[in-house]
């Protein structure tokens, strides 16, 4: 003990000096550093804003966490080790939001200092919550078997629910899911996953912040065999006296259908109704759906389902003779009477010449012996 307290002070001393020199040391050779590890963001208080009919977006997902760390342990501080997250509680008008950030494992705090988010605030939107109903539409890809149509699609369920923002909801035109039929020649059926359509129905992958009713759809597809039938109709009632039905004019001349395949095979033709074509002088023209008329069983395979059909008329061959000989004799007549008329004109100032020139030499004729009857009596007179 007395060994001890020689020197005190001088030991003391040196024990300072020794632990200063090896912080010194270690400073040096395991100095501090800096380091940043992106962390993703939680949030507290979700519901905040429900009780107000509200749902809220932020503009971020993820923060920068930066800090000061040894050399010798930068290599072991991960993401997980820090807890970055947000309160809605804090949400006030300007919409910023403070970002606060903490270490996991608080052993590690003599390790990891000055710790900092960045940014240290986030931009939180709040926004009307709005509910709305759709109706599932199916779109295809690929093109089955040949000979064979994929007639009809069944979704389970047919109607679905999309819930968010109201300016995410108002990007929605419908909603449905895209079905591979490449090659199919039987039924089939299977799940997709719902997808947001716009109104130019382009596909919408940015809508994280709405949540549909049921994710994955439950869809059937019937396929039939297709077959091509010929059309037929005809006529009621006869047309206008001289006129005739010359034919049947059917447009398009067959129809593509599918159906059961047995059922196909007893099938041949589709009848339309007849045409009336009474008292008719000009063709009849007729537009029929065609889609009344298919049996039973049987639906179109191809989208047109209006069929024109036109009976044409036609003038009778006797009767165009017929008139033609009548308008003929007509003309003739007519000629004739023409003719007569120049004739009888001719005669008459034929007749008029004649006449004036007998009445013009009878007048020359007496203006001739009155002259001779003048002189005559000048001469006796002389005489006498």
């Amino acid at each position: 003990m007395k060994y001890f307290k020689n020197n005190l002070s001088l030991k003391l001393f040196s024990i300072g000096l020794a632990l200063l020199l090896w912080l010194i040391v270690f400073n040096v050779s395991n100095p501090e550093q800096k380091g940043s590890r992106t962390v993703e963001l939680n949030i507290l208080n979700q519901d905040a804003f429900s009780a107000d009919n509200k749902t809220w977006e932020i503009d971020r997902n993820t923060v920068t966490v930066s800090y000061t760390v040894r050399s010798n342990m930068a290599s072991s501080v991960q993401a997980s080790d820090f807890n970055a997250y947000i309160d809605l509680k804090d949400y006030s008008i300007t919409g910023a939001v403070p970002v606060y950030v903490e270490l996991k494992n608080s052993e590690n705090s003599s390790v990891i200092q000055d710790i900092v988010a960045k940014p240290s605030v986030v931009r939180v939107s709040v926004e009307d919550l709005q509910i709305k109903k759709f109706t599932l539409t199916t779109n295809r890809r690929g093109k089955e078997k040949d000979g064979y149509v994929v007639s009809s699609i069944h979704t389970e369920p047919e109607t679905i629910y999309a819930t968010g923002p109201e300016s995410s909801i108002g990007r929605i035109s419908s909603i449905g899911i895209l079905i591979n039929v490449d090659g199919l020649s039987e039924n089939t059926s299977g799940k997709e996953k719902a997808v947001f359509y716009d109104a130019n129905g382009k596909t919408i992958d940015s809508l994280e912040n709405v949540t549909l009713s049921q994710s994955e759809i439950d869809y059937t597809i019937v396929v039939n065999k297709k077959k091509n039938l010929k059309i037929t109709s005809s006529t009621t009632g006869n047309p206008q006296s001289g006129y005739s039905l010359s034919g049947i004019e059917i447009s398009p001349s067959t129809v593509s259908v599918s159906g059961n395949e047995s059922l196909l095979e007893s099938v041949t033709a589709i009848s339309l109704p007849a045409v009336d074509v009474a008292s008719a002088n000009t063709d009849v023209k007729k537009e029929i759906s065609i889609v009344d008329y298919l049996p039973k069983g049987i639906s179109l395979a191809e989208p047109n389902s209006t069929v024109t059909v036109t009976a044409k008329i036609q003038k009778n061959e006797e009767t165009t003779k017929e008139s033609t000989v009548k308008e003929e004799s007509e003309s003739t007549t007519e000629e004739s009477k023409t003719e007569t008329t120049a004739e009888s004109s001719t005669e008459e100032t034929k007749e008029s010449k004649e006449t004036k020139e007998s009445k013009e030499s009878k007048e020359g004729k007496e203006s001739k012996e009155g002259k001779s009857s003048e002189e005559k009596q000048t001469k006796d007179a002389e005489k006498e």
